[in-house]
C-alpha cells in the first residue's frame, strides 16, 4: 500500500474528469464545452486512498465509493471471505500469497488488453497498432529502451455522419471489426460509453498521445456484494438499496435496545437480515448470485498529453511528454453463483467498471 500512498502531499491529477477541468480551462482559455480524452496522468495518488485526508472519510477510503472507509481488520475480513467466493483455500487464503500474486498479475495483463481494446474500438484504429505494435519502436521510454506495450498518437476530431475518411484522419474508419475487437466483455457499458462521448464531442483537432507501460499490481481491497448483481439491480431499481438496508436494520436495532450492539450482537443481526436477502434471492433451484469487486493498483511508466492543434497548446497531460511514474486504480467486478446449500461457487468473468474514479466507482449497491 506504500506505493500507493507515495508522493501524498501531490493531490493534483490532470484530467481526472473529462468534465472537471474548470483551473485548467480557466488557465488555457479552452472552451467549457471542450471535451478532453478521460485519463488520470498524476504521480499522486487518488485522494481518497490518502489517510487522514476529508476525502478519505468521505469518499470511501481504500474500499472505494459507496462504502464507509473501514479499519485494516474489516477491510481484511471481506478481503477473506471475498476470496473464499474465488474457491481459494482458506489455508492459502490465510497462509499463502501467491494466489493474490497470480490474480494480480492477471488484472495487470487486463488492464492493459482493455486499455489498447477500448482505444481501438473508440477511434477506429486497428488494435496491432496500439498493442505491442513494432510501430512502438520510435516511441521507446528512454529511460530503460524498452517500447511502451500500449501506444497512441492520433489527431481526431468530432466524427463525421458521412462514410467520407477526412485528410485529419486517414485512418479512423476504414478497418473491419476484426481489427477493432470488441470490447464489451471486457469493460462494463457506461465506462465505454465515457470514451464515446468525449470523441463524440470533440470540438476541436485533438493530437492524443497515451504510451502506457503496466508494469506491476496489487490488489487494494476486494469484497462481496452479497445476492445482488449490477444487471439484477438494473431491472429492479429497488435491489440498489438492498445491501445498505442492512445496515439500517442494524441502526434500528441499537435506537431500539438504546445502545451500542456488541460485536456478536452485531454478527448476528448482519447475519439475519443478510439470510432473509438471501432467501428472497434465490431463484428456484436455490442458486443465488453475488458480485466480487476488487480495487487493483496498476503501477505504470506512461506518457501522456492531449495536444489542442489548433490553439497549439497541451490541454491535458504532461506538457513535456516524458515518461513518469503513476499507479492506476482499477475497479474489477465479477458475478459468482452458489447454492443456498453450499459448496464451491461457479465463476463468472471480470469485467472493469472504472478507473481512477473516472465514473466515481461506477456504483450500484448503495
Amino acid at each position: 500500500m506504500d506505493a500507493i500512498i507515495r508522493s501524498s502531499s501531490d493531490s493534483t491529477s490532470d484530467g481526472a474528469r473529462p468534465n472537471d477541468n474548470t483551473d485548467f480551462i480557466a488557465e488555457h482559455h479552452v472552451d467549457p464545452g471542450h471535451s478532453l480524452f478521460p485519463w488520470r496522468h498524476s504521480p499522486a495518488p487518488l485522494p481518497r486512498l490518502v489517510p487522514d485526508t476529508p476525502e478519505y472519510t468521505s469518499q470511501g477510503g481504500f474500499v472505494g465509493p459507496g462504502m464507509p472507509p473501514l479499519n485494516k481488520w474489516l477491510r481484511g475480513a471481506m478481503y477473506c471471505n471475498a476470496a473464499s467466493m474465488l474457491n481459494i483455500p482458506a489455508y492459502e487464503i490465510l497462509l499463502f500469497r501467491r494466489w493474490d500474486e497470480e490474480l494480480a498479475e492477471d488484472f495487470r495483463w487486463a488492464f492493459q488488453m482493455a486499455v489498447a481494446g477500448l482505444i481501438s474500438n473508440t477511434y477506429r484504429v486497428p488494435i496491432d497498432r496500439i498493442f505491442g505494435s513494432t510501430e512502438a519502436e520510435n516511441t521507446k521510454d528512454s529511460a530503460n529502451g524498452e517500447p511502451f506495450s500500449v501506444s497512441f498518437d492520433q489527431t481526431v476530431t468530432k466524427p463525421e455522419h458521412s462514410t467520407q475518411i477526412s485528410e485529419d484522419r486517414p485512418n479512423l474508419e476504414k478497418y473491419d471489426d476484426e481489427s477493432c475487437p470488441d470490447v464489451d466483455f471486457m469493460l462494463q457499458k457506461q465506462l465505454r460509453g465515457l470514451y464515446q462521448t468525449a470523441r463524440d464531442h470533440t470540438r476541436n483537432k485533438l493530437q492524443i498521445k497515451l504510451r502506457t507501460e503496466p508494469l506491476s499490481a496489487e490488489i487494494v481491497s476486494m469484497f462481496l456484494v452479497p445476492f445482488i448483481t449490477r444487471e439484477r439491480v438494473e431491472k429492479r431499481p429497488a435491489l440498489r438499496h438492498a445491501f445498505r438496508n442492512v445496515w439500517v436494520k442494524l441502526e434500528e436495532k441499537e435506537a431500539e435496545l438504546e445502545r451500542r450492539l456488541g460485536i456478536g450482537e452485531s454478527t448476528s443481526k448482519i447475519a439475519e437480515e443478510l439470510e432473509k436477502l438471501a432467501m428472497k434471492q434465490a431463484d428456484g433451484q436455490g442458486m443465488l448470485e453475488s458480485t466480487i469487486i476488487a480495487q487493483v493498483a496498476i503501477h505504470c511508466r506512461e506518457a501522456f498529453s492531449v495536444i489542442d492543434t489548433g490553439l497549439g497548446e497541451v490541454v491535458q497531460g504532461d506538457p513535456d511528454g516524458k515518461p513518469i511514474d503513476v499507479t492506476h486504480l482499477v475497479r474489477f467486478e465479477m458475478v459468482v453463483q452458489a447454492s443456498v446449500q453450499g459448496g464451491p461457487s461457479t465463476l463468472g468473468k471480470w469485467q472493469i467498471t472504472d478507473w481512477d474514479d473516472l465514473l466515481d466507482g461506477n456504483v450500484w449497491y448503495m
